[in-house]
This record gives C-alpha cells, sequence and structure tokens, in this order.
C-alpha cells in the first residue's frame, strides 16, 4: 500500500516539474500567442442597417474583450473606424433526391471589412468567404435551420479570429 501510494506521488511530482519546466521555457523565450496593445481601443461600425449585419456586430462586441477594446460612440471618438459590407449570405439547392425534394444544400457567407486607422489613415479591407454543404432533412425544418445558425456562428467566429489578428498585427507595427 505505501509503495504504491509513494510511486503515485513520485509520478505527480514528476509531472508537475515537468509542466513547471515547459512554463519555466515558454516565459524566458518571451513567447506570447497575440500581442495587443495596453490602452483600450475604441472601435466604430458602419454598417447597413440588416438582421445580418446587427447579429455580426453583436457577436464582435461579444468578443471586445479578446483584442483590449471598447465600443465608440461616434466616429470622432473611435479610434478605428469598421465598415462591414458585401455581407451576404446565399443558400443554394445542390442536389435533389429521387422525389426533387433538396438533398444537398450550400450555405455562402461573403462578407468584407473595410477597417480605418484615424491615427494613421491607413484602411485595410478584409475579405471573408465561406462555403459548406449540408444535407437537407426534408423531415425537420427547424434542424436545417439549427444547421444553418450553427453555420453562421462559425462565420462570425472566423470574422472575430481576423480582427483578433488584424490588431494584434496592428500593435506590433505601432511598437517598432
Amino acid at each position: 500500500m505505501f509503495l504504491k501510494n509513494s510511486s503515485t506521488l513520485l509520478f505527480s511530482l514528476k509531472n508537475n516539474f515537468l509542466n513547471f519546466l515547459i512554463f519555466l521555457f515558454i516565459t524566458s523565450c518571451s513567447l506570447k500567442p497575440l500581442n495587443f496593445s495596453e490602452n483600450k481601443i475604441s472601435i466604430f461600425f458602419e454598417f447597413k442597417k440588416n438582421p445580418l449585419n446587427y447579429s455580426l456586430v453583436q457577436e464582435l462586441k461579444r468578443n471586445f474583450f479578446l483584442i483590449n477594446a471598447n465600443l465608440a460612440n461616434s466616429k470622432e471618438a473611435a479610434d478605428y473606424i469598421i465598415s462591414i459590407s458585401d455581407h451576404r449570405l446565399g443558400k443554394f439547392l445542390e442536389a435533389t433526391d429521387e422525389n426533387f425534394f433538396p438533398a444537398v444544400v450550400s450555405l455562402d457567407y461573403q462578407l468584407r471589412l473595410a477597417i480605418l486607422n484615424l491615427n494613421t489613415k491607413n484602411t485595410k479591407e478584409i475579405p471573408i468567404f465561406t462555403s459548406e454543404d449540408f444535407s437537407y432533412d426534408t423531415e425537420s425544418i427547424l434542424s436545417n435551420e439549427k444547421q444553418v445558425d450553427e453555420i453562421k456562428l462559425d462565420f462570425f467566429t472566423k470574422a472575430v479570429n481576423e480582427l483578433i489578428i488584424f490588431f494584434s498585427e496592428e500593435n506590433n507595427v505601432e511598437q517598432t
């Protein structure tokens, strides 16, 4: 019994020591996944008023903590202006079954973000496009809509990731 407990304890100590060495190595190399400004940046959104744009902006605002940002009340109070254009969602029937009911649906998302840095007056355009196919369930329309919503959230996550990368790179440029 004692031997079994001591071997478990020894394994636990080895595991903790190994984790400590890995942590020490990473911190000594100054590796950071992303580099953001210590100061919060303010962002103002310009977009056509429609449900698709509203849902995208809500998702972006929900993830502001990832890029150390807050929402500006006006263009004048903002550091960056993000213009949303060419934001489209397309559903296309790709195949039918033997009864000519939809069998495969292609869902295409397209978005163009134009980010204007008001300090440098530089504009960067980020086009985002994705297409995904899914089987259409003729028995459950709600199931199909749920799949569409999941694909839409995946696309929004892709847009958030693009902004995270952009603002991390933007901060690296400002520091040099």
